[in-house]
C-alpha cells in the first residue's frame, strides 16, 4: 500500500495501524512532482508483482537517488528496533525507563519516522508537530507531562538555528533531556551557540539505509568535534581505496531495485558516499561526501534530478552544486551556460519540489570541468564568487 499523508498527526495515526502487520507499505512525500510520485508507484507496482509472500510489514522508505530516479530502502521492524535500542543505550537511561520522543521532522524520511519506533520499543509517548517550520509567532507546543520524564527531539540544523534565534526558543530547547541533530552539515557557529545555551545536544551520523544514526557525538565529548562514537549495534570501518565509510549494523535494510527486487547488501556491509576517517579510540570523523549528494535543510537532493529539470526547461548546459549556507547547511546553485529563457526558474517550479529549486542561478561561460570531464574545484570556486 501507499501511505500518503501531509498531516504528521494523521501520518503516524494510518502508520501504527500498519507497523508491525503484515501489509507492505511505501511511505510517499506529499511534495514530490507528478513525475516523481509516478515513478514511485511505478518501483510499488513492480515490488507488487514481484512480491509472493502476500506483504511481511517491510516499510520502504525514500532514499536520495541517482540519475533522477526515486529509490526506496525496505526496512522490516526489527531493523528500525535494532536503531532504537541501540540509541537507548548510548544514552545510558536506566532500564525501564520510557523515551519519549517529539516528532517534529517529516515522517516519511527516516529521521522523521523514527521517533515513532524509538517511543513504541520503550514504552513512551509520541507528540507529534503539525508544523516543522519554528518561525517567530509559531507557538512552541508544550509537550512534557511530569518533571520525571525522559524527553528526546530530534532536529535539522535549520530548525535549530530559527529556535534559538527566537527569544523562547533557547528556553523551550533546554526543556529537553536530549536533543539529536542531524540531516545535513552542521556550521561550527551553531555548535557554538548551542553549547552556550548549555543545550542537551548531540550530533548523529546516520542514512535512511541504517535506519537513521550510527554513531553519535555530544556536547562536552573529548576533542575533536564531531567525532561520534559508534553506536552498539553498529562496526563501522573504511573502504582503504578511497577512504569511503562502510557500515555493518543490525539495523542495514535493502535497496529496492528498478525493476522490484530488493538487493541484500553485499556481505552485510553498506558502502557510503562519504569519505572519513577512524581515530585511534574507533570514534569516526566524516570529511564529507565522496558524491556531489546536496543537503539542505535535512532533504537529500541529487543534483542530476535538478539538472535533467533545468534541460528540459530549455538550458542546453547545466550543473547543479552545493555551497555553504547559515541556514540551510547547504544550498542548491545552479550553474547554467547562456542562452538559456528568461523564464528558467518559473518553469523549474512546475516540475520539481520547492525543496529542490536552486536558491540562486549563476550564469558561466563554460562548466567548471578539467580535461578529462571532471569536476575543476578552483574553477567552481572561482563560478561561485560571480555575483
Amino acid at each position: 500500500m501507499l501511505l500518503s499523508e501531509s498531516s504528521p498527526r494523521a501520518f503516524f495515526a494510518r502508520f501504527a495501524e500498519i507497523y508491525g502487520g503484515t501489509r507492505d507499505v511505501f511511505l510517499m512525500n506529499p511534495q514530490w512532482s507528478a513525475d516523481q510520485r509516478r515513478e514511485a508507484e511505478r518501483l510499488a507496482a513492480a515490488f507488487a508483482a514481484r512480491s509472493r509472500d502476500g506483504g511481511s510489514g517491510r516499510v520502504f522508505v525514500a532514499s536520495g537517488g541517482s540519475g533522477g530516479k526515486i529509490r526506496f530502502v525496505s526496512h522490516a521492524p526489527r531493523t528500525f528496533e535494532a536503531s532504537a535500542r541501540a540509541l537507548i543505550r548510548a544514552l545510558k537511561l536506566p532500564a525501564g525507563t520510557p523515551l519519549h520522543c517529539f516528532a517534529c521532522l517529516p515522517p516519511w524520511h527516516v529521521g522523521g519516522l523514527m521517533p515513532f519506533v524509538r517511543s513504541r520499543v520503550s514504552g513512551g509517548k509520541l507528540f507529534a508537530a503539525e508544523s516543522f517550520g519554528f518561525h517567530e509567532g509559531d507557538a512552541l507546543p508544550k509537550f512534557r507531562g511530569g518533571a520525571s520524564e525522559f524527553w528526546m527531539n530530534s532536529l535539522v540544523p535549520t530548525q535549530l538555528r530559527r529556535l534559538l534565534a527566537r527569544r523562547d526558543g533557547a528556553a523551550w530547547l533546554r526543556g529537553f533531556d536530549f536533543i539529536l541533530l542531524g540531516g545535513a552539515a552542521v556550521p561550527a557557529d551553531l555548535l557554538d551557540a548551542a553549547e552556550r545555551e548549555k543545550l542537551p545536544l548531540g550530533v548523529g551520523y546516520g542514512m535512511t539505509e541504517t535506519a537513521s544514526l550510527v554513531a553519535l557525538w555530544r556536547l562536552g565529548d573529548a576533542p575533536p568535534r564531531l567525532a561520534g562514537t559508534p553506536l552498539p549495534h553498529a562496526k563501522i570501518a573504511l573502504n582503504g581505496a578511497d577512504a569511503r565509510i562502510a557500515l555493518a549494523a543490525e539495523s542495514l535494510g535493502e535497496m529496492l531495485l528498478d525493476d522490484g527486487a530488493l538487493a541484500p547488501n553485499p556481505g552485510g556491509v553498506f558502502l557510503t558516499n562519504d569519505e572519513g576517517e577512524l581515530l585511534p579510540d574507533g570514534r569516526l570523523l566524516v570529511r564529507g561526501r565522496a558524491d556531489r549528494h546536496v543537503n539542505s535543510g535535512g532533504e537529500k537532493i541529487d543534483p542530476l534530478i535538478v539538472e535533467d529539470a533545468l534541460r528540459a526547461c530549455g538550458a542546453a548546459a547545466a550543473m547543479v552544486v552545493g555551497e555553504p549556507d547559515a541556514e540551510w547547511g547547504a544550498r542548491v546553485v545552479a550553474l547554467v551556460v547562456p542562452p538559456f529563457p528568461d523564464d528558467l526558474a518559473a518553469r523549474l517550479r512546475e516540475r520539481l519540489p520547492a525543496f529542490m529549486l536552486p536558491k540562486r542561478f549563476v550564469a558561466v561561460p563554460a562548466l567548471p570541468l578539467d580535461a578529462k570531464g571532471k569536476l575543476d574545484r578552483d574553477a567552481l570556486a572561482r563560478a561561485l564568487k560571480i555575483s
